[in-house]
Formats: structure tokens, sequence, C-alpha cells
């Protein structure tokens, strides 16, 4: 029971399966300090990617979604109460990924995806889906934000 959300995550990692990702420079955005990253990525990368198409997501990162006209933003992740590896948990507990989504070059909104149960979202003509959050929380330790990667979905309705 202690991981029965991740057997949960294989049925969603099923459906989203798709292609590869391209990173293309994002346009009219600050740029970062010299050598800065969030995780391995350059502040600002943007990936271009299409409906169907999992990708992963670095805090401060944004996905192009052809498809839905949407950029998809991961802002931060609050409130990591997951279980941590090699522990035992009553709960799976919980964590939230914060996401601006801007649809047809609008303005972005905030949206909150939660791991338990994984969350979703209507976008467009399609379904906004967290399918992961790495890395697992570990006993004693605090996850820095910029450590996180959400791998996300925007999935045919």
């Amino acid at each position: 029971m202690i991981r029965l959300s991740l057997l949960s995550l294989a049925g969603l990692v099923v459906a989203c399966s798709g292609g590869g990702t391209t990173v293309t420079p994002a346009p009219a955005t600050p740029a970062p300090a010299v050598g800065a990253t969030a995780g391995g990525v350059t502040a600002g990368a943007r990936l271009s990617v299409t409906m169907g198409q999992q990708f992963p997501l670095h805090v401060g990162q944004s996905a192009s979604v052809a498809g839905v006209s949407s950029v998809i933003t991961l802002r931060a992740v609050r409130n990591d109460s997951r279980c941590p590896s090699g522990t035992q948990c009553v709960q799976a507990g919980n964590a939230e990924v914060v996401l601006d989504v801007a649809q047809g070059g609008g303005a972005p909104s905030s949206v909150t995806l939660n791991t338990t149960p994984p969350g979703e979202r209507t976008l467009g003509n399609g379904i906004l889906r967290l399918i992961s959050l790495t890395p697992a929380p570990m006993a004693g330790t605090t996850i820095d934000q910029s450590a996180y990667v959400a791998t996300l979905c925007v999935c045919r309705q």
C-alpha cells in the first residue's frame, strides 16, 4: 500500500505516452543570472511539445503545447507531504504542483495539481495531467525547489 499511488500512475503513463521533445529559446523572458540553472536545465529554456506527449518541467521552465495553444510553466511545489522513501506511512501524502497556464497568448492563470490522486484539469480541447513528481522525499531531508521535476501531459479528451 506504500506505493499504491505509483500503480495508479502507471495507467496514466500509458495513456499519455508520446514522442520526443525539442528545446527552443523562450521569447521575451528575462535573462537568468549567469550560470543559473534549474535541475540542470537553463532557466528560460522552453520546450515545444504536442498533445498526447509527456514532458518534464523543472521549476521555472515552460512548455509550449501545440494543439491547445498554451504555455505551461512550473512555478513551485508546495506542501510536499509525500511518504518518504524507505519508510512506511498510513497515507501516501500529497504535494501541490503550482503551474502558470497561458492560453492563446493571454495572461497566465495559476493552476494547482495534486499528486494524490494524480491531478488533472481541462485545458482547451485536452486534459492537463500530472503524471509524476520527482525526486521522492527522503526521511530527514528537505527537497530544494530547483530539484523538482514534474512530468506532465496534455492528453486528448
